[in-house]
């Protein structure tokens, strides 16, 4: 019988240390990769986050137009958006007293397309400034023209917002209707 050495047979029985920490090593590179590979599209995170608000903001002004009895309305322009009331003298005017439906700017990049009942309406010009109105008001020939009514029956202009970017190929639907019911979608450009 031939007698294999004992230390002998132990080498090739596995992986020394040093062996394990090389493949560690390599696998972690290759992970990295892989995950920097798939890093998520910021500008597509950027569209869902404010789809999720505007339908958060108009699911609350929903509430509160039935719940105080107001007729409110929603003034989309190409950079935002604004919530106006309709007060005594039946003229929209923003709704500056309230800190969550007020107006807002869109992030910089991301772009809202309107369709009001199938149609696109055109929307306010850029030039609008809705922080200068919060301050100074409408002149008396002013008077501002929303697309989108928030009645206190619960009822609401039908309409789709449509959230875009041109570094995305991924674009946000948020859909109204009649009845006020909000839902959205997601949708990959090719």
């Amino acid at each position: 019988m031939g007698c294999v050495p004992v230390s002998a047979a132990r080498r090739s029985a596995g992986f020394t240390l040093l062996e394990l920490m090389v493949v560690l090593v390599l696998i972690g590179i290759i992970f990295s990769f892989a995950v920097l590979s798939l890093r998520g599209d910021d500008y597509a995170e950027l569209m869902e986050q404010e789809t999720h608000r505007m339908m958060t903001l108009l699911g609350l002004a929903s509430d509160e137009a039935v719940l105080r009895g107001d007729e409110l309305a929603v003034l989309f322009t190409e950079d935002g958006y604004s919530f106006l009331i309709l007060d005594d003298e039946q003229q929209w005017r923003l709704t500056s007293d309230d800190d969550l439906l007020k107006s807002y700017a869109l992030p910089e990049g991301v772009d809202l397309r309107l369709e009001v009942e199938g149609e696109p309406p055109i929307l306010t010009a850029a030039d609008v400034d809705l922080e200068a109105l919060e301050e100074d008001g409408l002149d008396e020939e002013e008077e501002l023209q929303p697309q989108v009514f928030i009645l206190s029956s619960g009822e609401m202009t039908p309409f789709t917002v449509t959230f875009m970017s041109r570094q995305s190929r991924i674009r946000y639907h948020l859909t109204a209707s009649l009845l006020g019911t909000l839902s959205w979608e997601l949708e990959e450009t090719l």
